[in-house]
């Protein structure tokens, strides 16, 4: 008797230690399950975020593209009525359920790395150079890379034309390569601090005519930098610009040493600023592109460069 009922209670506890087991394997299987549903929601919600962000991603840059089209066309609009002024101000119009923000800036409004006089380069490092000294040198480094440059194609050039014998630069120089192709490349002079480069990279460019300035779309401290350049001259170009139909020769009226800087004729490549402003955002995407109008018979212009700008913030964006 005494046996049987121990065999008994031993049974009866192997059982519920095997339901137990079976109970816990039960919920580790639940668990598990859950997780997996759980992961799988999670990569389906990734999936979708990231598809709408590839999406919206695109529909900016097409937006961008849009508003440099839209540019390209009233910067050479016949109708001058509808034809927009090169000179930095903004345009809004609304377009595919944004807003657009665009403005086109004459690139010779600016000081051109490649091409500009070394007075003139030299006028405007002087501004924002701690010293002198240093302004010179930077002058100087400037014009050593424009040097090689001159060099290097002169080199290429007599290579070129060595097979027959003609070692003058002709027509079958290779095309040349200035020494900067951005203005950003001058963050590598040395001497050129990140705080000086942004200082006075919005007064340089490398898309200029023939190193000349653009009054009408130079800011204040590129026209300052023209040698003999008086401020009294400045107010005499911004009144000229602002009534460009009166016949008065402004260029007369400043000193022989000062117009020699100017431009005769604005262009040949534009700066179309485009930003994209959307309901309820705290940001603006923007992009800046380089179109040349008139270059050839196919094409009424010619896109030259982009640079995708990012995001900026809705007040710099107005």
């Amino acid at each position: 008797m005494g046996t049987s009922t121990g065999s008994g209670v031993t049974h009866a506890r192997a059982d519920r230690r095997e339901r137990g087991l079976a109970l816990l394997i039960v919920l580790w299987i639940i668990v598990a399950a859950a997780l997996i549903v759980s992961a799988f929601s999670a990569t389906v919600r990734s999936g979708v975020s990231f598809v709408g962000s590839e999406v919206q991603l695109t529909k900016t840059q097409a937006l961008l593209d849009a508003g440099a089209e839209i540019a390209a066309a009233r910067l050479i609009d016949e109708e001058k009525d509808r034809a927009w002024v090169p000179d930095g101000s903004r345009h809004r119009i609304s377009f595919a359920g944004s807003q657009l923000s665009i403005g086109i800036r004459d690139a010779s409004g600016r000081i051109d790395l490649n091409k500009a006089d070394k007075k003139l380069l030299m006028g405007l490092l002087r501004q924002f150079a701690s010293s002198e000294v240093k302004a010179a040198r930077l002058r100087d480094l400037i014009l050593q890379a424009r040097g090689r440059a001159s060099a290097n194609k002169t080199a290429k050039a007599m290579q070129a034309n060595s097979s027959s014998g003609d070692v003058e630069v002709g027509a079958n120089a290779p095309t040349e390569i200035p020494a900067f192709i951005d203005v950003a490349q001058l963050r590598g002079v040395p001497g050129v601090t990140p705080e000086l480069y942004r200082a006075i990279a919005p007064f340089l460019t490398v898309y200029s005519g023939d190193g000349r300035v653009d009054a009408a779309a130079a800011p204040d401290e590129v026209l300052m930098s023209i040698p003999g350049m008086t401020q009294g001259d400045i107010e005499k170009l911004r009144a000229a610009a602002k009534a460009p139909d009166e016949d008065h020769d402004v260029r007369g009226d400043i000193a022989q040493s000062a117009g020699a800087y100017l431009a005769e004729e604005p262009g040949p490549a534009y700066l179309v600023t485009v930003d994209v402003l959307r309901p309820g955002a705290e940001r603006a995407a923007s992009a800046v592109y380089v179109v040349a109008p008139g270059l050839d018979g196919a094409a009424p212009y010619r896109l030259i460069a982009k640079r995708p700008v990012g995001s900026v913030p809705l007040s710099g964006a107005s």
